[in-house]
């Protein structure tokens, strides 16, 4: 290679470095300023609106072992750190001879970086994260990292967030299903049908808006046909309100459209749920404590835990209690 093509080279990838780099130097600038707005929902472009808190998240870099006590929202020192309890959880459950798999739901802005402020491109901006799934991974608890399935499926019809709403879309739902349905061996015998079906959403960040758009329309994907949710199934979903939004009706929008529904249609079979609308990272699995107290049987059906909560919890919680027994 003569000397100019070397030189070409070496200067386009430095200057693509130098752009990564600007680029992320952007982002990270925007997430600093959305964690100190006045209000929870942080205006982006196009309509689009980000979660305050889940900007912060995105901010503070590091958020586990000697990082924690840094930049953890957790009060109690002893249950700052994520991995302490997310690898203590996944190794009570292998005493019981049941399987974790995490499942943490990517960041609105991580996803549509393009909506948060002008002048992001669709780069990768979740380092941070793709670290701490490491971690967990080489620590033996299974992680679905779901940025690539939901960048790749960037170009339905519809978004995979809500707007106006902190929550994954009708779409995203699917999608997640999907990913999830991919990593469990269970298969039953059940006959579902989907059947698209358009909802209107008035959303966390909208409502909060001083200026809202005020609703937004979106599809939901609603499971019929054999029951979708039973107690003793082997497979449990666990964790926030991402387990029951367009699933649980009420002010979760829908009914049986929702992750839960969409999974056991992927399985063929019903699920187990057990969801909070607060934090799924102690409360929920003090509920499935509970029922395990409740029902000595409960745990001796499982064959599967699958955790599924917002990845801003990992900052952002009340609290990670790696004390939580299971039964």
């Amino acid at each position: 290679m003569c000397w100019k093509k070397i030189l070409t080279v070496t200067f386009l990838f430095v200057f693509g470095i130098s752009v990564s780099y600007a680029q992320q130097d952007v982002f990270l600038q925007k997430c600093k300023e959305g964690s100190g707005h006045t209000g929870i929902a942080v205006p982006g472009i196009d309509g689009w609106y980000f979660l305050k808190s889940e900007l912060r998240h995105l901010s503070v870099g590091p958020f586990w072992g000697s990082y924690a006590s840094k930049v953890s929202r957790a009060v109690r020192e002893d249950q700052k750190d994520p991995l302490k309890a997310i690898v203590s959880y996944n190794q009570a459950l292998s005493k019981e001879g049941v399987a974790l798999i995490v499942v943490p739901i990517p960041p609105k802005a991580i996803i549509y970086p393009e909506k948060l402020s002008e002048g992001l491109s669709s780069n990768r901006y979740d380092e941070t994260l793709r670290s701490f799934y490491e971690q967990l991974k080489q620590s033996g608890v299974q992680v679905i990292d779901l940025y690539d399935a939901l960048v790749n499926s960037k170009n339905r019809k519809e978004p995979l967030y809500c707007l106006g709403d902190s929550h994954i879309s009708g779409e995203g739902c699917l999608v997640v299903a999907q990913e999830i349905a991919k990593q469990i061996k269970e298969r039953g015998k059940s006959s579902y049908h989907i059947t698209p079906t358009t909802v209107t959403v008035q959303g966390d960040l909208y409502k909060s808006a001083p200026q809202s758009p005020g609703e937004e329309q979106r599809t939901v994907y609603v499971v019929s046909g054999d029951e979708t949710k039973d107690s003793h199934s082997s497979v449990l979903l666990l964790g926030d309100s991402h387990t029951l939004v367009f699933d649980a009706g009420g002010d979760m929008f829908s009914s049986n459209g929702g992750i839960a529904s969409l999974l056991a249609s992927e399985l063929k079979m019903p699920v187990d749920v057990i969801g909070v609308r607060g934090s799924g990272a102690t409360p929920a699995r003090i509920n499935l404590m509970r029922r395990s107290r409740q029902d000595s049987d409960f745990l001796k059906e499982k064959k599967v835990v699958v955790w599924c909560f917002s990845a801003r919890e990992f900052t952002e919680s009340s609290g990670w209690n790696s004390a939580v027994p299971v039964k």
